[in-house]
């Protein structure tokens, strides 16, 4: 399912760059909880177009490795890269079959575990990621929101309309429209919070913690997503 990215990576990419909701709220969070990278080593997972894998290396990381498993995705990353002349490695990997690539301070995945198959793929995508940590290293992973409520969602204001299966019937495909021009639709899996968290103890990860989605504290920033993090994808 992840291969659809190799379909539609240039019109991702494009609706990635008209997306405010990764930079004031996904961005704003992930950098919060992982804290100052300057010196650090980051490997991203499911890395597609490279957008946090670059801002790694704007923020001061010493090494950074982007992983995807679309080919076409690791391209443009690359030409992004050649761009802006960070020195991002980027490699393509399936992540249920991920090599050893070093031995990193962090590791993130952000909307990468709600694309495995089975619970195996999963335990297999978290076992992968373990074996690249280093000793007192963290794994920084975002996913949807499983107790997202369809009802009360107010994705006109945001421009993310997300449809998870009615049955909340765990391994059921579910969909994300982003309200872009033009509109775009991913699909993925619904998993609940329990099976996130079984994979990642068999990975063996200790203190798993769940941090909510937040934005900025301006009050502008605040009064703007007050509907969305009350509800979130």
């Amino acid at each position: 399912m992840a291969m659809q990215y190799d379909q539609i990576s240039d019109a991702y990419s494009k609706a990635a760059g008209q997306f405010v909701f990764k930079r004031a709220v996904e961005s704003y969070t992930l950098f919060k909880v992982i804290g100052p990278v300057e010196g650090k080593s980051v490997l991203d997972v499911a890395c597609g177009d490279g957008y946090y894998a670059r801002l790694f290396r704007h923020s001061g990381a010493a090494r950074v490795v982007g992983v995807d498993v679309s080919e076409q995705m690791i391209k443009t990353a690359r030409g992004r890269d050649e761009e802006a002349g960070l020195g991002v490695e980027y490699r393509v990997h399936d992540a249920a079959d991920l090599p050893v690539l070093g031995s990193f301070d962090w590791i993130t995945a952000v909307y990468l575990l709600n694309y495995a198959a089975t619970k195996e793929q999963m335990l297999r995508m978290c076992q992968g990621m373990f074996a690249n940590l280093a000793p007192g290293g963290r794994l920084v992973a975002v996913v949807p929101n499983a107790d997202f409520d369809p009802a009360v969602s107010s994705s006109a204001k945001y421009g993310i309309a997300m449809r998870p299966p009615e049955d909340r019937m765990e391994g059921s495909v579910m969909s994300l429209d982003l309200l872009m021009d033009p509109p775009l639709t991913i699909r993925f899996i619904y998993w609940s919070r329990s099976t996130y968290e079984q994979a990642f103890a068999e990975a063996g990860f200790g203190d798993i913690r769940w941090h909510p989605l937040e934005c900025s504290p301006e009050p502008e920033q605040v009064e703007f997503w007050r509907d969305y993090l009350a509800n979130q994808h």
